[in-house]
């Protein structure tokens, strides 16, 4: 549903005319960048070894918050669901395939790889089938827009009230913690790390496009969808900031709970569902902070723009990178350091070659836009705000 700003967001939580985007609300653009630097700091191994505890504390909120910013901002408006699938298939499923046969026909040409494995990988679309494991998001994001968009196209009677909404939420939540205990996680079944074959056994591991994920991730997603307005009229408030943090660093030291959705991993059902939600909360309390830096703004707006690419490059480049430099320099971090920021200005840098280059835009962009070589079609959280 359109969702029209109101007279209470104040004028420096808007991005100004001839910036990077189209005025709208800078939290949200901060909200992505952020969102995408923690997935790629995630993804560094140097830091996910020698900080654990580190870790799994911005690992028990991290993806939550992705799947809830792109709530806050999915909107159908006058889309047919024919529509918002085919556009979103356009916008994700692609790249997505032409990166899995990219990495998969490199893989082959040095005899590493199938091409059964490469084929199982493209049509399954979890990251247990991956070469590049990370761009899993994108085939399940699709399943999950096209899923949610069929619930508020026509299932609006369900979701017309808040208790409806409140017990919908709920039941989505505990439904999908126990459909994905169900299947085997990589410590029960070490076969599960990589299936290369198309055999029966691959559904012991999760579903096509992670299916098995999709009640979990569809609670915090529409969470955000219903809390659209409230979220971009955000103000922090001082009793629920202490709340959270207390909450969150508090369950954490406790528990040390994280949430890896491709893993298969939720600790548990009430206990990372706080953390997660205490987690999402704080996050945006640091994008209202940083969105008083136009200088912030402006940066975290183009990382949020060009996060598409940063999603399907980030973990090879910063695979081979820090184990690289691992060899020859004995500065652990500032190999870990160099490994983040090269994932992060490498994936950008070919970005901008695609803007420029009409048979990257066919391959990477909507076709819609890769006529004028317009910019690559960034995740959720940008993309559906330019839709309205």
């Amino acid at each position: 549903m359109e969702v029209k700003q109101t007279r209470d967001v104040e004028p420096e939580n808007r991005i100004p005319s001839g910036s990077l985007a189209k005025p709208r609300l800078a939290t949200i653009d901060i909200a992505k960048g952020l969102g995408i630097l923690l997935i790629v700091l995630g993804h560094n191994r140097i830091f996910s070894i020698y900080e654990i505890n580190l870790a799994n504390f911005l690992g028990s909120f991290r993806l939550p918050f992705f799947f809830f910013i792109s709530g806050v901002t999915f909107s159908i408006a006058n889309r047919s669901l024919n529509t918002v699938a085919f556009e979103r298939a356009d916008a994700w499923l692609k790249p997505f395939a032409v990166a899995a046969v990219m990495a998969g026909g490199l893989k082959i040409l040095v005899g590493k790889v199938t091409l059964e494995s490469v084929l199982l990988g493209l049509f399954f679309g979890a990251g247990f089938t991956l070469i590049w494991t990370a761009i899993w998001f994108l085939p399940h994001l699709w399943l999950l827009y096209v899923s949610t968009a069929s619930l508020l196209i026509y299932g609006k009677r369900l979701v017309d009230t808040w208790p409806k909404r409140i017990m919908l939420l709920v039941g989505l939540a505990t439904a999908g913690y126990f459909l994905m205990d169900s299947f085997h996680t990589v410590l029960e079944n070490p076969s599960c790390k990589l299936k290369t074959q198309f055999e029966w056994s691959v559904f012991d591991c999760g579903l096509p496009f992670s299916a098995d994920l999709l009640l979990l991730t569809a609670s915090f997603f529409l969470f955000g969808h219903f809390l659209s307005v409230r979220v971009k009229a955000f103000k922090p408030d001082t009793a629920l900031v202490l709340l959270c943090f207390g909450l969150l660093l508090l369950l954490h030291l406790t528990f040390g709970y994280r949430i890896d959705f491709n893993m298969r991993r939720y600790d548990d059902l009430f206990i990372s569902t706080v953390q997660a939600l205490s987690g999402i909360y704080m996050m945006l309390c640091a994008c209202f902070l940083l969105v008083r830096s136009g200088f912030a703004t402006r940066i975290f707006t183009y990382l949020g723009q060009g996060s598409l690419f940063i999603l399907l490059f980030h973990m090879p480049i910063q695979y081979r990178v820090t184990d690289t430099l691992v060899m020859h320099m004995n500065s652990q971090w500032l190999v870990g350091l160099i490994g983040f920021v090269v994932a992060i200005v490498l994936p950008l840098l070919f970005w901008e070659l695609c803007k420029k280059s009409r048979m990257l835009s066919l391959l990477f962009l909507p076709v819609k836009k890769s006529k004028t070589a317009a910019s690559c079609q960034p995740l959720p959280a940008v993309a559906e705000e330019r839709s309205r």
